[in-house]
């Protein structure tokens, strides 16, 4: 049989050398996309050449990769929103990448004597979001024009480490712990990304503002996320914003976050803000090992990665968002945060269920939520709901 197996391999990759946009057509792109992606990319993601190529949680294929599922999906959702934006039959990529950079400056611009407005209200809007009760996190968002202070990120996984493992088996560990990172990462970049358009929830106070802001970051987000996907190795979006997670210890023994944002146009000051709250919930799932933890930090966190964590981590949130129940859609982020608590291997088989859209998926998140709601019950709402989610006990 294994014979047979290797003749039909063997078929199909000849095949796929020979007719290789005929299978792009057929299984890359959904009905009614005749946009493309860069073929590099199409490459890289086809072959398993990106950044959660080795993460562990994305469930068998059929005809084509769960990656490849997932970079269609969103690729269809960033055309359409293109189209509508740039009011186009189809997204001429020309266009564009032309008014892109004219559209940022027309941001500043039109930005720039409601500054300390708009970073007020970036910051109502993601307390809002969260249900974030007064004091519980800090926030610093600055809006900025002279670039953003990129001091601090490191652009590749850190080769040099200067941890001790007790034992090759703590390390083995250890990298579990970066994989598992890797997809918080993802997940993060893809939460936050989902609320690039945010902005349309505040429409009236930014046209009172300026009339045409509205427009223009529509406009301005969209074709922001068409260019991830038609240069390969995208990083100028990664420079539109940065956020700081810091935290500082309290009276009661616990440590409270201070989240520090700063971006060049109002949209993406709210992407990093929210991106930042993410992180705090992402931070349950560090080691307490602070040797450990910083390993797990310096090898899954740089910038060369967060392309692809934009281009899978919006999909990836979408389903996962999806077995959440619409009457309990306000507990999505206590879900997260208590996925992110689990070990590397429980938290990769849930999110195998939850990415391949199983029924098994939607009964663990079930089960999670109904947990939720039983310590709620027992501790009191406003104590679940506030403070506890954002306070990290014994940090590293």
């Amino acid at each position: 049989m294994s014979k047979y197996r290797d003749l039909a391999k063997k078929a199909l990759e000849e095949n796929r050398k020979e007719n290789k946009g005929v299978i792009n057509e057929n299984l890359f792109y959904e009905e009614g996309v005749t946009e493309r992606m860069h073929p590099e990319l199409e490459d890289r993601i086809r072959e398993g050449r990106h950044s959660l190529a080795e993460c562990g949680v994305m469930p068998e294929g059929d005809i084509i990769t769960t990656e490849m599922k997932l970079i269609r999906e969103r690729f269809k959702e960033v055309v359409m929103k293109c189209r509508e934006a740039f009011d186009m039959d189809n997204v001429d990529e020309s266009v564009i990448m032309k008014e892109q950079m004219p559209l940022v400056m027309g941001a500043m611009a039109m930005e720039e004597e409601h500054k300390e407005n708009l970073e007020k209200l970036a910051v109502e809007m993601i307390m809002e979001e969260f249900d974030i009760p007064e004091g519980a996190v800090e926030f610093d968002a600055k809006l900025v024009t002279s670039g953003i202070n990129r001091e601090g990120t490191i652009d590749a996984p850190m080769e040099s480490l200067d941890e001790e493992f007790n034992d090759n088996d703590e390390k083995v560990v250890a990298n579990e712990y970066v994989k598992k990172r890797r997809v918080l990462n993802a997940m993060t970049q893809g939460a936050a990304k989902s609320v690039n358009h945010m902005f349309h929830m505040v429409h009236e106070q930014l046209t009172d503002m300026n009339p045409r802001l509205p427009g223009n970051y529509k406009k301005m987000m969209s074709a922001a996320d068409y260019m991830y996907f038609v240069i390969p190795d995208m990083d100028l979006g990664v420079n539109a914003g940065k956020c700081d997670c810091n935290y500082q210890d309290t009276e009661e023994g616990v440590s409270k976050p201070v989240i520090k944002a700063e971006a060049m146009v109002f949209p993406v000051l709210v992407h990093e803000l929210y991106k930042g709250v993410m992180e705090v919930l992402s931070a349950h799932g560090l080691p307490t090992q602070e040797n450990i933890a910083e390993y797990v930090i310096g090898k899954a966190d740089f910038v060369k990665a967060e392309p692809d964590d934009m281009r899978f981590g919006t999909p990836m949130w979408r389903r996962f968002c999806d077995t959440i129940p619409a009457d309990d859609f306000n507990l999505k982020h206590h879900v997260y945060a208590d996925m992110a608590a689990l070990p590397p291997k429980e938290f990769n088989s849930i999110m195998k269920e939850v990415l391949g859209k199983t029924k098994r998926g939607k009964t663990i998140i079930s089960e999670m939520i109904n947990e939720i709601k039983r310590e709620m019950q027992e501790d009191g709402y406003n104590e679940a709901m506030g403070d506890s989610l954002f306070e990290i006990d014994d940090l590293f």
